[in-house]
């Protein structure tokens, strides 16, 4: 910390020492989610914290489950969501097709009939083909001339500067007369405008001359939502260039300037009444598990699930409308399609070691096509297995919900999960198993599951959601699709993911410190602290902590060659616990006894 008073000599003052902040615990529970909607910003992470912001966004319904699983995420508890809105677009490059999507769009003339403005839909979708639009003229601040002005002046002399502005269209007129000039500067009572654009009369200041602001508007209307700009120009220079303040406050248009070549004030949009935007197209149809999928060719090109890898809060990711592919395809190559998404979803998970996969099975009423996708098709050989991971865990059957007219509506169960694990997340921590845990909206399961099912499929890794009488729908189990018994449990990867981002975020003042016994003993008691918090939460298993955790970052760990390298390494060991997965009970009947005991 700091010192807390000025320091005046004489005399002496504690001035405390510089610090670091202790190691916090980090959100695993943070969801992205990759899929079709309505509307909204294509292939570009949109964080949202409620239902309300994505149907602001996003809109409250979409062709696939996107909507109804963010609905059921936020119902379940979840809390943050980053949202991928993909569709067909071309590969940089490349030109536009009628198969990718496009806003929808309308074309303003100018004074001389040529384009001068594209008005569009905020983004791309049929949903843009319902605004409305129309530009209207109309006129702003007014002025007298107070001094005479020649032929080819370049600057006029007013009695009142307000509401001129630089960029502003401005008309000088008389009762015979009028020029048209674009202002370059405002000030001394003076209006500038060059002599590139010079007026070509003369104005005597007695006619009386007037100087006025011309100006345009334009209004955008869907539904009940109407918004409307006023005192736009068209030059790139003033405070109201018209692109610049569509495009920064509409939720419902933006604006491409087209240049136009007229002189003032034809290079203005011409007034035209309402007509609708058109064209919009939204891009769903032929949708490739590439277009889930994406690129990543840096910074400023990314698209689909690639855009989520960069972020670090994201914690879960979840695809749900992966499965409409089995409703648009045969049952093959839906397989095929899914598992490429599926895999990268891995593959992402793997490579960051900081978030989980959560995936869907198909809705099928067979449990056999279920052992199938998990496990290969032994009769048709081209099929392989679920590839094995302990960052991803499947769920099944599906659940039913209602849709946004109350009309129920069966979606994949990965999104509601996924708000069950930021419920036990924030509800209990991340070491607890997201398990025999209701499911909040969900009205029943697409497929009761028999007990023997239930069995099968935990021990093939696929955990199932159970209807109990007077208990509602639970998730039943809590397994990855790992094969190594020490990662078989999901919360314990979820645990380690939880410790991997926060010892690497609480830190990062290691860097660069001096590499002496000083600097490791500080940060074995940051560490030692943070873990010995967690195993009083019951984190950790083990009566005692030693049995609990270890911390080591001393000379056995850092020897010189270590040290000479620039490292310094911490070993950290830890014991998860580990959920009570088989609860088994013995009923016990002693004869010749009051009441029987039960054990």
């Amino acid at each position: 910390m700091k010192a807390l008073r000025e320091v005046r000599p004489p005399g002496i003052y504690p001035v405390g020492y510089e610090s670091h902040a202790p190691l916090t615990m980090a959100d695993a529970h943070i969801a992205g989610f990759v899929g079709l909607a309505s509307k909204g910003p294509l292939n570009t992470p949109y964080r949202v914290r409620s239902w309300a912001e994505f149907v602001e966004v996003f809109g409250a319904t979409s062709e696939g489950y996107l909507a109804r699983s963010v609905e059921g995420f936020f119902q379940n508890g979840g809390q943050v969501a980053y949202i991928v809105r993909v569709a067909r677009r071309p590969l940089p490059g490349q030109p536009l097709t009628p198969e990718h999507a496009v806003p929808a769009e309308r074309l303003i003339k100018d004074g001389y009939g040529k384009y001068a403005l594209r008005i569009l839909a905020n983004s791309e979708g049929r949903w843009g083909n319902n605004i409305w639009v129309r530009v209207a003229h109309t006129t702003g601040a007014s002025t007298l001339l107070t001094l005479d002005l020649e032929v080819g002046a370049g600057a006029a002399r007013v009695n009142s500067l307000r509401g001129f502005e630089p960029g502003a269209l401005v008309r000088i007129y008389d009762r015979q007369n009028s020029d048209y000039v674009i202002l370059t500067d405002v000030k001394d009572n003076q209006l500038f405008w060059g002599t590139e654009t010079p007026i070509v009369r003369g104005y005597a200041a007695s006619s009386p001359t007037f100087v006025e602001v011309l100006e345009f508007e334009i209004h955008a209307t869907l539904k009940d939502r109407k918004e409307v700009f006023r005192n736009l120009q068209m030059s790139p220079r003033s405070r109201r260039y018209a692109p610049r303040i569509v495009n920064e406050q509409s939720t419902l248009i933006r604006l491409e300037d087209l240049h136009s070549s007229a002189p003032p004030p034809y290079h203005m949009p011409a007034p035209s009444p309402p007509e609708k935007l058109s064209g919009g197209r939204d891009g769903t149809e032929g949708m490739t598990a590439e277009d889930y999928i994406g690129y990543d060719h840096g910074m400023d090109e990314r698209t689909g699930l690639m855009t989520l890898e960069h972020i670090d809060e994201v914690g879960l990711l979840v695809v749900p409308d992966a499965m409409l592919a089995y409703s648009r395809m045969s049952a093959a190559e839906a397989r095929v399609f899914v598992d490429r998404i599926y895999d990268a979803m891995i593959d992402i998970c793997e490579r960051t070691q900081d978030r989980f996969a959560i995936l869907d099975m198909p809705d099928v009423r067979n449990i056999e096509e279920i052992r199938k996708i998990r496990f290969g098709d032994v009769d048709a050989q081209r099929v392989r297995p679920t590839r094995t991971s302990s960052y991803a865990a499947y769920y099944f059957p599906w659940l039913e919900v209602p849709d946004s007219s109350g009309k129920p509506v069966k979606i994949p169960p990965s999104g509601i999960v996924a708000g069950v694990y930021a419920r036990c997340d924030v509800r209990d921590g991340v070491h607890k198993a997201p398990a025999n845990e209701p499911l909040v909206g969900v009205t029943q399961l697409t497929l009761a599951l028999t007990d023997d099912h239930i069995g099968q499929l935990n021990s093939d890794g696929v955990n199932t959601l159970r209807a109990f009488t007077g208990r509602g729908i639970r998730i039943w189990g809590a397994r990855t699709l790992s094969n190594d018994p020490d990662w078989r449990y999901l919360n314990v990867r979820r645990l380690f993911i939880m410790l991997r981002k926060s010892l690497m975020n609480g830190t990062q003042w290691v860097c660069f410190e001096p590499n002496t016994p000083a600097t490791w003993a500080v940060v074995r008691r940051e560490i030692a602290f943070f873990l010995g918090n967690l195993w009083n939460k019951g984190y950790f298993a083990g009566k005692e902590e030693q049995e609990a955790y270890l911390v080591q970052c001393d000379e056995e760990t850092n020897p010189p060659e270590v040290i000479d390298s620039g490292r310094l390494i911490v070993q950290i060991r830890v014991a998860p616990a580990l959920p009570a997965e088989y609860i088994l009970l013995t009923l016990e009947q002693r004869m010749n006894q009051e009441a029987p005991a039960a054990v």
